[in-house]
């Protein structure tokens, strides 16, 4: 009897412990083409006030020279940023570097597949964030969109 209440107490435990886990699920562009692409993202609400409080670096748009994988970029500390142009309330242009990798939406628990982002425009093709994600790989637990 004694043990079968320290089993249930136990339980408890390992499910408040999982419960504050958080795992990260970052989105990905990488340009594999040998020129700079104009990317415009519109968000579906307005970015701008977020912009201005982004603790988190959600809008950092850091990037990296060369084509890497997400276990890769997170292992390094001295990512740069790309520059943004802020387009109206909903919109963020960046220009991605030819043979680069940036990381667009950086989420936790799989949050991309509630995105904030409405499409994606490169160049001036664009791309509805449902067709962004049907085409993107899964590495492990990020989402990698490849230009090509």
């Amino acid at each position: 009897m004694r043990f079968e209440k320290y089993k249930i107490l136990l339980g408890f435990v390992f499910l408040f412990t999982i419960y504050g886990c958080s795992i990260p699920t970052d989105f990905y562009i990488q340009n594999h083409t040998k020129e700079s692409k104009i990317i415009t993202i519109k968000y579906q609400g307005n970015i701008k006030n977020q912009i201005e409080n982004d603790s988190y670096g959600t809008f950092s748009f850091n990037y990296k020279n060369g084509i890497v994988n997400p276990k890769e970029f997170k292992r390094n500390k001295n990512l740069l940023s790309l520059n943004k142009t802020i387009i109206g309330d909903y919109k963020i242009e960046i220009v991605l570097p030819a043979s680069s990798t940036t990381r667009i939406e950086k989420t936790h628990n799989f949050g991309w597949s509630n995105w904030s982002i409405d499409n994606i425009k490169i160049d001036d093709q664009e791309v509805n964030i449902k067709d962004i994600q049907a085409k993107s790989i899964k590495i492990k637990d990020d989402n990698v969109y490849k230009i090509e």
